[in-house]
């Protein structure tokens, strides 16, 4: 399978010091009542975003997540399970993920289908799967998204996503325009449903030329691995090698099974 990436936009907490709430505001003069920090993180990946490409009404569009709004679920255990009190209403609202997706496809002006989609592991690429079965059928484009949001303390998310307590996790907002035509495309980006054994892997990877990422779950190989992370990892190291103008084979895991993905430069 591929789709071409037409552009992209990313935000990560650890490279740039920003209010996120504050910029949508005074940047993109937009209302941020009634929402929280997960969806100010996601409208503000679309807002950068929509200022390199042009959004079409039409485009699809699709969130995805690794914990998803782990923040609201916090307050909400902490208000309901040990205070005794009642949910608070915009907390139970913004708890759905249609609710991100609203206010996301709001800001950008779309009308078109929207996704909301979360999985325990490779997410992104799943996301990836079903983006290119509507496109086949719809013939039209398809905005991905990919949110996530550290909250405080965050042992909590490490405990979550099974990774060792010295790990750094970071925030991040990562977009991708997908097509499947090539006409004005930054780059082609292949994937597959297939799972992958170790075994499998290494002679995927020891046929392949050019620079390989490995997930920090990849354990067992011993190419170059991020030293913080996010779940949505993969995300952001397409959008950084599509700005490099280099291509890319980025592998994930998880328990022992493994998924690849290849990006080819086309500028």
């Amino acid at each position: 399978m591929k789709l071409y990436i037409k552009s992209v936009s990313s935000y990560r907490s650890d490279q740039e010091d920003i209010d996120v709430k504050k910029e949508l505001k005074k940047r993109y003069k937009l209302d941020t009542r009634r929402q929280d920090g997960f969806i100010h993180l996601g409208v503000f990946g679309a807002q950068r975003l929509k200022e390199n490409t042009q959004i079409d009404q039409h485009d699809e569009l699709y969130i995805t997540t690794g914990i998803g709004n782990i923040d609201v679920l916090q307050r909400t255990h902490l208000y309901v399970c040990r205070e005794k009190n009642s949910i608070k209403p915009y907390d139970f609202i913004n708890m759905l993920g249609n609710t991100t997706s609203y206010y996301i496809a709001a800001s950008l002006g779309v009308c078109g289908k929207t996704i909301f989609q979360i999985s325990d592991n490779f997410t992104f690429i799943h996301s990836l799967i079903s983006i290119y079965a509507s496109l086949n059928n719809s013939k039209k484009d398809a905005i991905l998204g990919s949110i996530d949001l550290v909250n405080e303390p965050d042992e909590v998310i490490k405990r979550v996503l099974g990774i060792e307590e010295s790990m750094e996790v970071l925030s991040s907002v990562n977009y991708q325009k997908l097509s499947l035509e090539r006409d004005d495309a930054l780059a082609s980006i292949e994937f597959d449903a297939k799972v992958y054994s170790f075994e499998e892997i290494q002679v995927i990877l020891n046929n392949c030329h050019g620079k390989i990422l490995s997930s920090v779950r990849c354990e067992k190989l011993g190419y170059e691995k991020p030293d913080k992370f996010f779940e949505t990892m993969a995300s952001y190291a397409i959008n950084a090698y599509v700005e490099k103008k280099q291509d890319l084979i980025y592998v994930d895991c998880f328990e022992e099974k493994y998924k690849i993905l290849k990006l080819k430069s086309l500028i």
